[in-house]
């Protein structure tokens, strides 16, 4: 199987990019976030798609944004508005997300300097990007993992996973306008977090049911729907997707009905430096360090996987996967009981307790990396409803 057509454009979009590039002395990132870091990072581990910046340009900064620092790594951070020159054989790259593309080509077009050249990375292109990285990164550290195709829609017959697969998407009331986004399939059952506190049901499924932590839901977001899956179901295969993300498609089925993978995980992101800085653009680092020290004592040989990813910047999101029913059980097992325990030892901590939600994705991607020696991985592009 290979990436579908659109895909196999876009990645000859991306190497065109690439080669165009090499022909300016100066180049300009449009956007200071988290892609930008990514960039960065993928430079400091030598896969080099693109000449570091001199500069970062944004439309505006606020206190509420990572772009309100006055640099990032070293490299300034500047408001278009201030740019009174550029530089002869210079262009500008724009990495942030395609739902901002247009507001910016707006921008650029009303500046009142001569603009540069102006290039544009999709969303598509930068996770083409990304997988082209983990092929190189994975080997290096003897971490086995696969790659599922790009895909548009894919349709499966439903007597060949019958009865065998069924994962659920947590979605919480807020979310009811995604229903309409994403397209019904059989083996994906909205399940609704949260109802323990819910003014509306937008789901035929609760996670109120059963054994539950439902009223937890406020703390641990799609937690308390992957929660219910573990104790209330006992599918061959299970697992969530959540909100506003899902498998893209039935993609994802015939590996798992022929025996050809363990757990079908999303493609993994790529952080600036490492985890534990990520974590602090969300959390707290007394969250990071209660967890790192639990782990250390209750489950000693994860300890070591836990110190690489805290200095490694592969990140798997989400909290989302489909996995054998085992697997599931021996995942949840883990994550559930690191992330209590860490709720029971800050008891008495002063910081803001939403943030311990965001650990529990740190505590699943050292579960998935630990395991990834003795589990057949597959990465899946996920489908995001923004």
């Amino acid at each position: 199987m290979q990436d579908d057509f659109f895909y196999r454009e876009e990645y000859k979009k991306l190497k065109i990019l690439q080669t165009s590039l090499r022909q300016y002395k100066t180049l300009y990132f449009y956007g200071a976030g988290l892609r930008s870091e990514e960039l960065l990072q993928m430079q400091r581990d030598r896969f080099s798609f693109l000449q570091k910046p001199a500069a970062f340009l944004v439309t505006g900064k606020n206190n509420n944004s990572s772009v309100s620092q006055e640099q990032l790594d070293g490299i300034p951070i500047y408001c278009i508005d201030e740019i009174t020159k550029f530089p002869e054989n210079s262009a500008i790259v724009v990495v942030a997300m395609d739902i901002y593309h247009d507001e910016i080509r707006q921008k650029l077009s009303d500046i009142t300097v001569p603009c540069p050249d102006i290039y544009y990375l999709t969303d598509a292109m930068e996770q083409l990007l990304t997988r082209e990285f983990l092929k190189d990164y994975l080997p290096k550290y003897k971490l086995r993992a696969g790659f599922l195709p790009f895909a548009g829609r894919h349709s499966a017959d439903a007597d060949l996973y019958q009865d065998k697969i069924q994962t659920y998407s947590v979605m919480c009331e807020k979310d009811e306008k995604t229903l309409t986004h994403f397209p019904e399939v059989p083996w994906i059952s909205n399940i609704q977090a949260g109802v323990a506190m819910a003014q509306k049901r937008i789901a035929d499924i609760g996670d109120d049911t059963g054994e539950n932590i439902s009223a937890l839901n406020p703390y641990y977001n799609e937690l308390t729907g992957l929660y219910w899956v573990w104790k209330n179901t006992d599918h061959e295969f299970s697992g969530i997707c959540h909100y506003r993300r899902r498998f893209e498609s039935d993609i994802v089925l015939p590996p798992l009905l022929h025996d050809e993978t363990d757990i079908i995980l999303p493609l993994p992101f790529v952080v600036g430096h490492n985890l534990r800085t990520y974590y602090q653009h969300w959390g707290e680092a007394a969250y990071y360090d209660a967890m790192l020290q639990i782990i250390k004592e209750k489950y000693p040989a994860y300890h070591d996987t836990a110190l690489w990813c805290a200095s490694h910047p592969m990140f798997i999101p989400n909290n989302i996967c489909i996995a054998r029913r085992d697997i599931l059980e021996e995942y949840c097992s883990f994550l559930f009981d690191v992330v209590f325990s860490v709720e029971d030892r800050m008891t008495a901590y002063k910081g803001n307790k939403q943030k311990r939600c965001w650990l529990s994705e740190h505590v699943s991607t050292i579960y998935f990396i630990y395991h990834m020696k003795d589990y057949r991985v597959l990465f899946s592009k996920i489908e995001r409803c923004w």
